[in-house]
């Protein structure tokens, strides 16, 4: 996640000049990743090479690509190789510590949220206040770095610096081509809205979002747990006049898997699991049981609880170290 995190951060910055790490794949779109669309000078620090069982060379942006490909198309034996800066050469990969589906799958969450909150909605207005809409032919492309090279090659759009180039992209990608529905249905939460219980500030973790609401007002939270101890004692948390659960009129979560706003009164929560939320063990929850069931399995959960099962101590209890 760390690597990912410092990728968009110079991705969308565009204050950094490219490097000369070296281009290896054979496509037309050889100066992105096929998996991403990121652009892999901006991220020479953490290149990768494989190649596919057709022997076909891809390169990467970070480990994720590799990881992506090896999951979906399957890879060469000892084919993959890291970029060594030093050296300015890719050089055999030893794994030192095992990226896993739980890295990837947290990994895809987190980006698929960036893609909601930002990408999206910059792709939408550059397309259409500065492409030529009726010149892209989607289905010429097998992967998001031929159509970046198309919308450069071919004038699609005004020049385009790569901050904006790439929402562009995976915008045109994701909505357009693979008909991806955005997923507007989310916890809303303005930027300086902080939780009554920890005090920090809900925006910066929107994967975790959850909130309640009485009437006209609501409260966020930055996970369900902080929104529990909440609910069950709203006045040990400040000056809440009139404030109970009896109250409430409207309670949301956001689903782990969908990101979506959901039901908080029927959603199913995991507890005790090995993914952590901002303030650690969390209440985890899923709109659909089957879903819960599989996070249990893959991520070593202790139980799945209904809304009403949920009790008032139990959200101390997650506090403790102990799983």
């Amino acid at each position: 996640m760390i690597k990912i995190l410092v990728h968009l951060f110079f991705l969308m910055s565009g204050l950094f000049a490219l490097s000369d790490v070296p281009l290896l794949q054979e496509d037309s779109g050889r100066l992105w990743d096929p998996v991403t669309g990121e652009n892999l000078k901006l991220h020479s620090n953490t290149n990768f090479i494989s190649k596919l069982h057709n022997g076909r060379m891809r390169q990467y942006s970070s480990y994720y690509g590799v990881f992506s490909d090896e999951k979906n198309y399957g890879l060469e034996k000892n084919s993959i190789k890291y970029y060594d800066e030093k050296r300015g050469i890719f050089l055999p990969y030893k794994e030192t510590k095992k990226y896993t589906i739980k890295d990837f799958e947290n990994d895809s969450v987190w980006m698929n949220n960036i893609k909601v909150k930002r990408y999206y909605k910059i792709g939408e207005k550059i397309y259409q206040s500065r492409c030529k809409k009726n010149e892209i032919d989607f289905d010429m492309f097998l992967e998001i770095n031929e159509l970046k090279h198309y919308l450069v090659s071919e004038d699609i759009c005004e020049k385009l610096e790569e901050k904006y180039l790439h929402p562009l992209s995976v915008y045109l990608w994701d909505v357009k081509k693979l008909g991806l529905i955005q997923n507007k249905n989310v916890v809303v939460v303005h930027e300086d809205e902080k939780c009554p219980v920890c005090g920090m500030f809900v925006a910066k973790y929107p994967k975790w979002a959850a909130k309640l609401y009485f009437g006209e007002e609501s409260y966020s939270f930055d996970g369900v747990k902080d929104l529990m101890k909440f609910y069950f004692n709203p006045l040990k948390w400040g000056k809440y006049p009139n404030r109970s659960k009896e109250k409430v009129t409207k309670f949301e979560v956001t689903d782990y898997y969908t990101q979506n706003a959901i039901d908080g009164f029927k959603a199913f929560y995991v507890i005790r699991s090995d993914v952590y939320g901002p303030m650690g063990n969390e209440l985890i929850p899923f709109l659909k049981e089957s879903d819960a069931k599989a996070f249990v399995k893959d991520h070593n959960g202790k139980r799945i609880l209904k809304f009403e099962e949920i009790k008032e101590t139990l959200p101390y209890e997650l506090d403790s170290k102990e799983r």
